[in-house]
Parts: C-alpha cells; sequence; structure tokens
C-alpha cells in the first residue's frame, strides 16, 4: 500500500517537473560507480577518481570487472576508503554481470 503511494506520489512530480538530472554522469554505469564512490567524501573527490577511471579507458562495465581489485584500488585512491570501495564496486559489478550479462539496461528494466 505505502509502496504504491509512494511511486503515485513519485509519477505525479515526475509528470510535473519531468527528469531532473541533478546526479551527475554521462552513463548509467558512471552514475552507479559515483554512487558507490560517494559514500563518506565530497564530490569533488569522486569527480577525480571517476576522471581517472575515464581517462584509462576504464569506465566500462567489462573494464572494471576485469581490473584487479589492487590496480581498482589505485584509480580510486582519491574517494577515500578505496579498499572498501573497490570491494563495493566489485560485488555491485559481480550482481550486475550474474543477473544482467553487465548490461545497465537490462538492470535497469528489471521490476523494482
Amino acid at each position: 500500500m505505502l509502496k504504491e503511494k509512494i511511486l503515485n506520489l513519485f509519477s505525479i512530480l515526475f509528470d510535473h517537473y519531468g527528469p531532473q538530472g541533478w546526479w551527475p554522469g554521462d552513463t548509467p554505469l558512471e552514475v552507479a560507480v559515483g554512487a558507490i564512490l560517494t559514500q563518506n567524501t565530497n564530490w569533488q573527490n569522486v569527480a577525480l577518481a571517476i576522471e581517472r577511471l575515464k581517462e584509462a579507458g576504464l569506465l566500462t562495465a567489462r573494464a572494471l570487472q576485469d581490473l584487479p581489485e589492487v590496480e581498482l584500488a589505485e584509480y580510486i585512491r582519491p574517494a577515500g576508503y578505496y579498499n572498501i570501495k573497490t570491494r563495493r564496486l566489485k560485488n555491485f559489478l559481480s550482481l550486475l554481470f550474474s543477473s544482467y550479462g553487465g548490461d545497465m539496461a537490462a538492470m535497469a528494466a528489471a521490476p523494482l
């Protein structure tokens, strides 16, 4: 019951205001990575970590999945707590590949 009310309210607000684009990111994967990295740090440090991944051509699900944890930790070091966040990113990627074939669109299309 509450779930339906919240979804209805969201629908009303979305219909009225449209997409807000409040979370920075060029792709859904970048948004997910940013959401994981922003825990317990400021956005400027997260943006630096994401930029390092982009510059290295590593901001794809497959590249991140294939990257050894120790290397990933170095790329995301500016975001702080990099060892913990490396494990969290790897856990997210494991779910993405095991349940959605590494496809963010398939994940987005899945029922809540």
